[in-house]
């Protein structure tokens, strides 16, 4: 099993901001709409699949969802793919 590294969001938002990072927010359009990190892509869990056409595998993603489960969970499945990922502990709050 490959791991993925755990990060907070304060790290998540300087890393928005950075070449090479893509920042996913795994809520609901309308969790998204009222708030979430800049830069940030929103691609809610039921699309999740459709990953690959937003950047590739050599970059890092950054995943959060509103409690951090969701997250963990994809931070997984796609470290087991290759994917080089961090999942966003305690998930986002406004």
């Amino acid at each position: 099993m490959n791991r993925f590294d755990l990060v907070s969001i304060d790290t998540a938002r300087k890393r928005a901001m950075e070449k090479g990072y893509i920042v996913v927010d795994l809520r609901s359009r309308s969790e998204f709409d009222k708030g979430h990190i800049e830069n940030a892509i929103n691609i809610p869990e039921g699309d999740i699949r459709k990953i690959d056409s937003f950047g590739r595998k050599g970059d890092i993603w950054i995943l959060y969802c509103r409690r951090g489960s969701l997250s963990f969970r994809l931070a997984s499945e796609m470290a087991n793919q290759g994917y080089k990922v961090m999942a966003v502990v305690g998930g986002y709050r406004m």
